[in-house]
């Protein structure tokens, strides 16, 4: 096998030297960028171990360079000067993994050279992936992300996970857990929504609270602080969560010690942290209303999941997984109901395709067993628009829109069968959903203050909340 090292220091090139020679490798040295543009030049290789500091180049250009010269060549990053954005950019160029020096592990480099746990690796990855509930597909971007999220997995690093609502972030942190857990024994997973609670419930479940520490504490109560520790935590919808939690979640991040409520004695914490949010948190940085240096502190990596719209070569795939996942295995889809499927463009994503194929399915009479387009009760689409940033935001404009009705019409003109009870549910729905809409953003206006919040809108405490947290 050929192997190149690239690093400055003559003591790291000794150290490979001697690690690989008596193994009947064929090793390539060098040390600066001319002499790497050389060794890539005139050598085949197979495995390169680069030095991200080099007097003259950056460790990134390299591996570009190599990569682009050897597509097929393993690399691995090494470091002493680690810094985790760095590490993540190495691995999204390409990179196999990085190590840190001094070298505590030698097992971990002479895994590299092991071909043959390469294609282990990646069908455990992926078959782990499914049994987490992630479908990785055929889709050329979710399997970048999955190996993305596999790298960093088993690393002690905090990662934000971004996505739009229904796109299966939940199910990401499950698997990212689970990746971890293979290679120690691992604590708990535990999640937690920071935008279904109000602000003095969630800083009880995050941070626990002692007996009397407000009204019905009548017990000492661990949060979930306490109780992932040694685990993993996921803070999901962490752009809901309000000021002042976020400064109390800063302070976790950054000293891993914490307070019950109504407690005077500092616990610690040893749980991985992992967060989700459907927003764009930078944009909600410029308006003041996420910290950045909260964000910071969660976006050591970020993972992004596609939405269903841009990987439609695994609906297929995901369907067929939805339906043996919740009981219909004995059922199939119709050509005509996959192409109705594959028209659709999904705004809910995963979420709503479970929903409309658990629908279809409960709807078939005992001895069918086939799904077909009348089954199925797909609402109409409703139009996308991309930012500057990439980011895809939906324009709320719902079926009491001009153009949901018009599309309405649309479909009796052309002779499609029409539910009318289905129409008046997603009306219901896109009510609650502009109701929603407003009391959020009532709620943010107010710092997170419930009580606040409803008088400015006129209602209840107990009618704000219902509607925060009623299923649509």
């Amino acid at each position: 096998m050929n192997i190149l090292t690239i690093d400055d220091d003559r003591e790291i090139l000794d150290f490979f030297h001697h690690l690989f020679h008596q193994k009947g490798h064929q090793l390539y040295f060098a040390h600066d960028k001319s002499s790497t543009e050389k060794a890539i030049k005139h050598t085949s290789l197979e495995i390169a171990f680069i030095d991200l500091k080099l007097p003259d180049v950056s460790g990134l250009q390299l591996l570009k360079k190599v990569k682009q010269a050897h597509p097929a060549c393993k690399v691995v990053m090494m470091t002493g000067y680690s810094t985790v954005q760095t590490a993540v950019e190495a691995i999204k160029l390409g990179a196999e993994d990085y190590i840190e020096k001094p070298f505590e592990d030698i097992t971990l480099i002479e895994k590299v050279i092991q071909p043959e746990n390469d294609e282990q690796d990646i069908d455990s990855y992926i078959q782990l992936a499914k049994n987490s509930g992630l479908i990785v597909g055929k889709s050329q971007r979710m399997k970048e992300v999955v190996r993305i999220a596999s790298k960093f997995a088993t690393k002690n690093l905090n990662i934000l996970i971004d996505g739009e609502t229904g796109t299966g972030k939940e199910v990401m942190a499950r698997y990212i857990h689970e990746a971890s857990s293979k290679h120690k024994n691992e604590g708990p997973f535990l999640a937690l929504n920071c935008g279904a609670v109000a602000e003095q419930i969630l800083e009880s479940e995050l941070f626990g609270h002692e007996t009397g520490a407000f009204t019905g504490a009548v017990k000492t109560r661990k949060g979930y602080f306490e109780l992932a520790s040694n685990g993993t935590l996921l803070l999901d919808e962490i752009g809901e969560a309000s000021m002042p939690i976020q400064v109390k979640l800063l302070r976790v991040l950054e000293s891993r010690e914490f307070m019950r409520v109504g407690g005077e004695k500092t616990l610690r914490t040893g749980a991985r942290i992992l967060a989700a949010t459907n927003r764009d948190l930078r944009k909600e940085v410029e308006k003041n209303r996420f910290r950045e240096d909260l964000l910071f502190r969660l976006e050591a990596v970020t993972i992004t999941i596609p939405p269903l719209r841009e990987r439609k070569e695994d609906l297929l795939e995901i369907s067929y997984f939805i339906l043996n996942k919740e009981g219909f295995s004995h059922l199939t889809l119709s050509e005509e109901a996959l192409e109705l499927l594959y028209e659709h463009d999904w705004p809910g994503n995963i979420r709503e395709l479970t929903n409309v194929l658990v629908r279809g399915a409960a709807e078939l009479e005992e001895n069918i067993n086939v799904i077909l387009p009348s089954h199925l009760y797909i609402p109409l689409n409703v139009s996308i628009v991309k930012d500057q940033n990439n980011f895809v935001e939906r324009e709320n404009s719902g079926p009491i829109s001009a153009q949901w009705k018009a599309e309405i019409l649309k479909r009796i003109d052309r002779g499609n069968s029409l539910n009318l009870s289905h129409v008046m549910e997603d009306m219901k729905k896109a009510e609650l959903q502009v109701s929603r809409e407003i009391a959020k953003k009532a709620l943010h206006s107010a710092n997170g203050s419930q009580k606040e919040a409803a008088e400015k809108l006129g209602v209840t405490p107990r009618k704000l909340r219902y509607i925060l947290n009623e299923k649509m």
